[in-house]
């Protein structure tokens, strides 16, 4: 799925929100302030081909958001 990282511009909180169509990522509000002035952030993201890998393992770097 679609999932993309925004940050507001008005209060600087980041956030993430499904974005199937480009349409809808010219109608992310924040969802802490609800200011339309928003914009994607470069998210990272976790991959590995070792086969010990384990869900939340250290190759994805930390918990920023709730993995490890």
């Amino acid at each position: 799925m679609p999932i993309y990282e925004f940050k507001c511009s008005q209060c600087g909180k980041i956030f993430e929100t499904l974005c199937v169509s480009k349409e809808d990522e010219r109608t992310v509000k924040c969802p802490n302030c609800g200011s339309k002035d928003v914009k994607k952030e470069f998210s990272s993201f976790c991959t590995t081909w070792d086969k010990s890998f384990s869900f939340g393992g250290s190759s994805c770097g930390g918990s920023r958001f709730g993995f490890g």
